[in-house]
């Protein structure tokens, strides 16, 4: 049994070092969130332990902003143009953010046939789906977040009033093993769906239920495959913040040694530290997006071929006698 993992993630290494017009898609693609589906588990275990203190911001912050309310005609009105130009600002963001997820998806499957396709192209694609993938994340946040609102939460509320550290222990443990798992099983699927979208042209709740079958088909697999961006994440970040270091530190270090005799110099460095820490940053979020969705729209293709694809831990047990009869030789 091959490497799956192996070939993937060195198809999605190719797309996205050839083909730098789907660096600016992954660009805002990259505001969805580049930590991978493990990183999760890391964001909810911070929400979940301050359940409690989430829930007395936001009464207070209630409490405060209530009395303060100016109700006059004026005043609504004028707040009213504000809100809907907010609106109309975000919504067109987000029609970037998810035409850009859909352009991606196929741009992939286009690079990897050697197929050339333009920012212009592939977004336009994107957005004929938007309402199909963004309907997707809706219901992957509905699904996930309904259940932490109106079943953990109230339950939580109502034992951290009452100051029982045992149960309120208990409920949060109970928080983790039912939300955390569905938090990234949701995801996963969701990741699938979208892939049925673009690439199959599939309704909205066709796609999310052969995205659902998909990953139950395959669940180890994808596991697995989360975890492995995971730690390519997490070493990605750990380097990227010694680069940044490694960027500032001679900045900082002129900007001292000269504050004195030219006092604009060190303001002028940090400007120009932080603009290239930004840029930096910009470059980097991408290429990862891309590689990203690059690897799981590889890890889709892979899936739906009707080619079997074993877990990396499936094809240990599987050579182990192998090991046992040589060790036994």
């Amino acid at each position: 049994m091959d490497s799956l993992y192996r070939q993937i993630l060195k198809k999605a290494w190719a797309i996205t070092r050839k083909y730098p017009a789907l660096w600016l898609l992954g660009f805002f693609v990259a505001f969805l969130g580049n930590g991978g589906e493990y990183q999760i588990l890391f964001n909810q275990i911070t929400n979940v332990s301050a359940q409690n203190e989430i829930i007395d911001l936001w009464k207070g912050n209630l409490n405060a902003l209530v009395p303060k309310l100016n109700l006059s005609a004026g005043h609504i009105l004028s707040a009213s143009v504000v809100m809907i130009i907010g609106l109309a600002i975000i919504a067109a963001f987000l029609w970037l953010i998810i035409s850009s997820l859909g352009g991606l998806i196929l741009g992939s499957v286009k690079a990897n046939g050697g197929e050339k396709a333009s920012f212009g192209t592939l977004l336009k694609a994107g957005g004929k789906k938007f309402t199909s993938i963004l309907g997707l994340n809706i219901v992957a946040k509905a699904i996930v977040y309904g259940m932490l609102i109106l079943v953990l939460t109230p339950l939580m509320y109502a034992t951290f009033a009452q100051g029982h550290n045992a149960i309120n222990l208990l409920i949060i443990l109970l928080t983790f093993l039912i939300f955390i798992p569905l938090t990234i099983i949701v995801s996963l699927v969701t990741k699938y769906a979208s892939a049925y979208v673009m690439l199959n042209g599939e309704k909205f709740w066709s796609a999310f239920k052969n995205g659902w079958q998909l990953f139950t088909a395959n669940w180890l697999v994808s596991l697995e495959m989360a975890l492995i961006l995971f730690v390519i994440n997490l070493g990605v970040g750990l380097v990227f913040i010694l680069f940044l270091l490694l960027l500032f530190s001679p900045f900082f270090f002129f900007g001292v040694i000269y504050t004195i005799a030219l006092p604009n110099l060190f303001n002028t460095l940090m400007y120009v530290s932080i603009g290239l820490i930004l840029l930096t940053s910009f470059i980097v979020g991408a290429l990862l997006s891309s590689f990203q969705v690059s690897s799981w729209t590889m890890m889709y293709l892979r899936l739906t071929s009707g080619e079997k694809a074993y877990s990396k831990l499936v094809r240990w047990v599987a050579v182990l006698p192998e090991k046992f009869k040589r060790k036994e030789a």
